[in-house]
């Protein structure tokens, strides 16, 4: 029953990311970074900003977030197991955004490191949330209040719900980016224009770093009254 209750309370949290990062997300400082011939695409697409936020942003913030509670169910699988981790790393990879998301010049050498970088963030985030999969409770936070006094909470919070460490440790190694047909988008004279790529990875960083701190504050706040 934990289990659930872990997996409901977390993805209470990644649904208040993705709306945050919804409202905090700016089109016009993503398109800044399109590549190509992108004038005129760039003016059309700004033109038509809330097709672009329905049609491109918001299926983006739906697979990110998605991509996030996907990859915590086989989080939770190991946490819930007695298995070593290395037993659920390879599906565990594989369903990391931040992997997917690896830049194509990335050296071979600097791509293990970050491998290993990213799988050690997923078994410290099993490991602590274990304890809490292990209780016996039927909420997140009242199961953090019986394995975690306050001040390992908070660690845990701020551990967690870091998601957009990766980025903020490796920057250069990571590219979020899409391509834009605007004959596909908005149709008409618009099949005239080019597509372009849109590298949103800045724009990205930014709107969900300002996202992560809120859900970090509404999280704090929420697992408080537990521990009172």
């Amino acid at each position: 029953m934990t289990r659930a209750a872990v997996r409901d309370g977390f993805e209470r949290y990644v649904n208040g990311l993705a709306s945050e990062t919804s409202d905090a997300f700016s089109i016009s400082r993503a398109l800044r970074s399109a590549t190509g011939p992108e004038g005129a695409v760039i003016d059309r697409l700004l033109s038509n900003s809330e097709t672009v936020d329905r049609k491109i942003v918001q299926p983006e913030l739906q697979s990110y977030r998605d991509a996030i509670l996907h990859q915590f169910d086989a989080v939770l699988s190991y946490a819930a197991s007695d298995d070593d981790f290395e037993a659920f790393a390879d599906e565990i990879l594989a369903r990391d955004l931040y992997w997917d998301a690896l830049r194509s010049d990335v050296p071979p050498d600097r791509k293990s490191e970050l491998r290993e970088t990213l799988l050690a963030r997923q078994r410290r985030m099993g490991d602590a949330v274990a304890p809490l999969v292990a209780a016996d409770a039927d909420s997140l936070w009242a199961a953090a209040a019986t394995a975690y006094d306050w001040e390992a909470t908070t660690d845990l919070i701020d551990a967690q719900f870091a998601f957009t460490e990766p980025l903020h440790a490796s920057p250069e190694a990571y590219a979020l980016t899409i391509d834009i047909d605007p004959g596909d988008l908005l149709g008409g004279l618009a099949r005239a224009l080019p597509s372009i790529t849109v590298d949103y990875t800045d724009e990205a960083l930014r709107a969900m770093t300002q996202a992560e701190a809120f859900v970090v504050d509404r999280a704090k706040a929420d697992a408080e009254s537990h521990f009172e």
